[in-house]
């Protein structure tokens, strides 16, 4: 069996609820949603309210993996935009422009609609840690202001910058307000407790083996299945079905976490009056925020090789130390960590295996946008709304045709040299 939730901070702090049963019998379904992140609460639910029948399959607990790990920083749209935007052209410029908020403006809806309480907070603030990267800030902003003019773009030279945020570690920022970040474990239980009100059979701990394709799927596991007339795969860097098929398309990427004991109010208002979301311009960035209760909540990656190190708070507590100096002798109460998924073009990988097996995955780091997104885009496909699935199906995707290993060698050369290029 599966292991429960990783010791982290949003497991401690979240209300975990009672394990689903696991799949011993055989269920019948208009849809099989397999994995309990983002992508398959939000498929699943998409697909409930539309009236359909749904079983949701997780192999560990709902929200185990990324989506229920991650920094929980709420950045609109998502890596490879302009790539889509270049592949449709004039004729669905519009409409890959209307992704950029509608991943938010669905979560803010069903937080809004189910009432979850998943710590939401408004702003997010990016910052640039040289002048090159300050330029490329300045080019955003002006982009933003002319497409967005109402989402609260505001641009901060340096000093603002240190006000907002007490360090002088930067050379300017881009500070969002219709970005944000949330809990995002918070954010998967509430959507799981919505999936259930609307009649979603959920199982945990039923890892699926198999998927026998047909007319009418059958999705196995150890000691059960589920017939379907459709299936959902939204397993993102834990799948491993289908590896001829998509295989090579998204490799696993490690990104960790440390979170440090409650800071007193005052300390909390001088480095982070506004409680923003920061995350900095660098490919291989640093992310960080304060929690609901004080804490700092600080990741990033601590390696190349995507491994978990042996401590987390020793490779990342130096780079925090970096910004907020004043926080050397502040305790670290959790240290964890997980796989988020890479997608090789930079575009999250959607498609159809024949045709009722649906996919996405490999959201590389904007997974709580996109995540929930994707799921409602399966979701209207399967209903038969197809526009906004085939903006990203139509796009061609990226394969290394080597095996895993050598594929997640490559990724860390590939993170290497944007280490590199950061420092320019």
């Amino acid at each position: 069996m599966v292991k429960n939730y990783p010791d982290s901070w949003y497991a401690a702090s979240a209300s975990l609820g009672e394990v689903a049963p696991s799949l011993e019998a055989i269920e019948d379904a208009d849809i099989c949603v397999i994995g309990g992140g983002f992508t398959g609460l939000s498929a699943a639910l998409t697909l409930a309210e539309a009236g359909r029948q749904v079983v949701l399959l997780e192999a560990a607990r709902v929200g185990w993996g990324a989506s229920g790990r991650n920094g929980g920083q709420l950045i609109r749209g998502f890596v490879g935009q302009d790539r889509v935007a270049k592949h449709w052209g004039a004729s669905r410029a519009k409409d890959v422009q209307d992704l950029t908020w509608a991943g938010h403006d669905l979560i803010r809806r069903r937080i809004d609609e189910y009432d979850i309480d998943c710590d939401l907070t408004p702003g997010w603030l990016e910052v640039a840690p040289t002048p090159r990267q300050l330029a490329m800030l300045y080019h955003s902003y002006n982009e933003m202001e002319t497409t967005f003019p109402d989402r609260g773009f505001h641009m901060m030279g340096a000093r603002e910058l240190a006000d907002t945020m007490g360090s002088d570690k930067y050379q300017g920022g881009l500070l969002s307000l219709s970005d944000g970040h949330l809990h995002p474990l918070k954010l998967c239980l509430g959507l799981y407790e919505a999936c259930l009100r609307k009649g979603v059979r959920v199982f945990e701990y039923s890892p699926v083996t198999r998927i026998e394709e047909g007319t009418v799927a059958t999705v196995h596991t150890d000691k059960g299945r589920v017939k379907a007339n459709h299936v959902v795969l939204a397993a993102n860097a834990h799948h491993a079905l289908y590896p001829m098929k998509l295989g090579g398309l998204a490799f696993p990427a490690g990104s960790f976490l440390i979170a440090t004991e409650p800071l007193p109010d005052d300390q909390l208002n001088r480095l982070n009056p506004n409680r923003y979301a920061i995350c900095d311009t660098k490919k291989v960035c640093d992310y960080f925020r304060m929690s609901a209760d004080g804490r700092v909540l600080f990741g990033g990656r601590v390696n190349f090789s995507g491994r978990k190190p042996k401590s987390i708070r020793d490779k990342l507590m130096p780079r925090l130390l970096a910004i907020w100096p004043e926080l050397e002798d502040v305790k670290v109460t959790h240290e964890w960590g997980g796989k988020l998924g890479v997608s090789l073009g930079e575009v999250p990988l959607v498609g159809r295996v024949g045709d009722n097996v649906w996919y996405s995955f490999g959201y590389t780091g904007h997974g709580v946008n996109m995540g929930n997104l994707m799921g409602e885009i399966l979701g209207e496909a399967i209903t038969g709304h197809m526009g906004r699935f085939e903006l990203f199906a139509g796009v061609p995707k990226r394969r290394l045709p080597i095996g895993r290993w050598l594929g997640t060698q490559a990724v860390s050369s590939a993170i290497f040299y944007y280490w590199l290029k950061d420092r320019l």
